[in-house]
C-alpha cells in the first residue's frame, strides 16, 4: 500500500526546527501529529507536503519526491491550513470550488461539487456569504471542505478543529476518516488529546525530534462473503442417508466504531515540563 515517507529529514533556519526524522505514513489510517507549540508540526507537513526543501534527507510518496523545486505541491497532496488560506472577497462556495477549477474541473461541475463538500460539513447553506462575514469556526469548515472535495491522495490538517465545539469535532473527524477509509494517507497535527484518541496511530514531536510513534493495529478484515451462492457440485451415490450440510458459522459482524483500537495517549505530551498549565 501507498506510503508517505520522510528519511533523515532536518530543517535547519539559524536553528533545528526539525532533526533526523524518519518516518511512514501509510496510505488508508489516519494519522494524529501531536507536540507542544514550536515541536516541528506545521513543519513537518510542509515538507511532507512538498512545501518547503528540507536541509538534508528526503520526503517521498510512493516513490517520487515530494519537492518539486518550486514550493508547490504534488498533484496528489491536498492542505487544510491552520491559518485557513481563504480569499476573503470571494464566498465560501467560490473558496472551494476555485481548488476543484485549479485541477481542470469545468466550472459547473466545481460549484456542485463545491456546494456538496460544504454539505459535508453542515454549511451549504453559508456558500454565497463572503468568507469575511464567517466565524472563525465556519471559516475552518470551509478549509477543510476546500481540502477534501479534490479527493487528493495525502492530504494533510493542520489544527482542523481548533476552532470547533465538541459536535463539530465529531463531524470533522468522521470525514477525516472517511477520507484515509477510501485510500488516502491523512495526517492531523493536534494539541487535542481527544483527537489523538479517534486516531489510528500517533506520532509525537518536541523540539524537532520523534519521540514517540505508535502503530496502531491494522483493521480487521472485511467478513468473507458467503459462498451459498454457488451450487454445490453433485455428491457421489450413497446407500445410507446423508444428513444435511453444516452452513458453517455465520461470518463475523464489522466491529463497530466505537471500537476502533485507539493508540494510548501521554497528555504529558501536549506541554513541555517547565510548561505546567498546558498548551498554549
Amino acid at each position: 500500500m501507498s506510503a508517505l515517507r520522510l528519511t533523515g529529514v532536518s530543517y535547519v533556519v539559524g536553528r533545528p526546527l526539525l532533526e533526523g526524522i524518519d518516518l511512514e505514513l501509510r496510505a488508508g489510517r489516519l494519522t494524529a501529529l501531536s507536540g507542544p507549540s514550536g515541536s516541528g508540526k506545521t513543519t513537518l507537513l510542509s515538507i511532507a507536503g512538498g512545501l518547503l526543501e528540507p536541509t538534508t534527507g528526503t520526503a517521498s510518496y510512493d516513490g517520487a519526491p515530494m519537492w518539486l523545486g518550486t514550493g508547490d505541491p504534488r498533484p496528489e497532496v491536498a492542505f487544510v491550513l491552520q491559518v485557513y488560506g481563504l480569499v476573503p472577497i470571494l464566498s465560501a462556495r467560490e473558496n472551494v470550488s476555485i481548488a476543484l477549477r485549479a485541477r481542470g474541473v469545468e466550472p459547473a461541475e466545481a460549484d456542485e461539487r463545491a456546494e456538496a463538500a460544504l454539505a459535508r460539513f453542515s454549511i451549504a447553506d453559508l456558500g454565497d456569504r463572503q468568507v469575511e462575514e464567517l466565524s472563525g469556526g465556519q471559516m475552518q469548515r470551509v478549509a477543510l471542505a476546500r481540502g477534501l472535495c479534490v479527493g487528493a491522495q495525502v492530504l494533510l490538517a493542520d489544527e482542523p478543529t481548533s476552532e470547533l465545539d465538541e459536535g463539530n469535532r465529531g463531524l470533522v473527524l468522521a470525514e477525516l476518516r472517511r477520507e484515509a477509509e477510501r485510500g488516502a494517507v491523512v495526517v492531523v497535527a493536534t494539541h487535542d488529546p481527544a483527537v489523538v484518541e479517534a486516531c489510528d496511530d500517533h506520532v509525537a514531536l518536541d523540539e524537532g525530534r520523534l519521540v514517540r510513534v505508535d502503530i496502531g493495529p491494522a483493521p480487521a478484515p472485511e467478513p468473507a462473503a458467503a459462498q451459498a451462492t454457488a451450487p454445490a457440485p453433485a455428491a457421489a451415490p450413497v446407500t445410507e442417508p446423508v444428513p444435511a450440510a453444516d452452513p458453517g458459522p455465520e461470518p463475523a459482524p464489522e466491529p463497530a466504531p466505537e471500537q476502533r483500537p485507539a493508540p494510548e495517549v501521554d497528555h504529558a505530551l501536549f506541554r513541555r515540563p517547565s510548561d505546567p498549565s498546558g498548551p498554549a
